[in-house]
């Protein structure tokens, strides 16, 4: 019987290692596939450069969650809150669009024109950082 729990709880773990489980506030729990929580946060950060809000279970899931599970998400993934800048070259006037996806999920876009404090700040940020792989 000894051998039957350990070979159970090994199981367990193989398994909850390549599932994210998401413990809710409401006391439910939600699990997604590791495919699945890197898939939409994929899909999430491509459609903020278009200025979009997607609609994501796993977002939703995560803004559901109990503070722990949420924080135990985004250590792994990722915030949920993210930031995407466009950025324009010099010869096109070096403006900059910052595009924000906040908490409740809508997106926020503003525009800095080329020139301004926080475009500079925002383009040296990104030569300082060099090209993201």
């Amino acid at each position: 019987m000894g051998r039957f729990r350990g070979r159970l709880r090994r199981l367990e773990r193989e398994v909850q290692s390549e599932r994210v489980i998401l413990r809710l506030r409401d006391g439910g729990i939600i699990v997604f596939s590791d495919q699945e929580v890197f898939k939409e946060m994929f899909l999430c950060r491509m459609d903020l450069f278009q200025g979009k809000a997607r609609p994501s279970e796993v977002l939703d899931a995560v803004r559901a969650a109990t503070p722990e599970s949420r924080a135990a998400f985004e250590d792994e993934y990722g915030s949920i809150e993210m930031v995407g800048h466009i950025i324009a070259a010099d010869y096109q006037g070096g403006w900059v669009e910052e595009h924000r996806l906040l908490e409740d999920g809508r997106v926020e876009t503003i525009h800095y024109e080329g020139g301004s404090e926080e475009a500079e700040r925002i383009r040296q940020e990104a030569r300082q950082r060099g090209p993201e792989a």
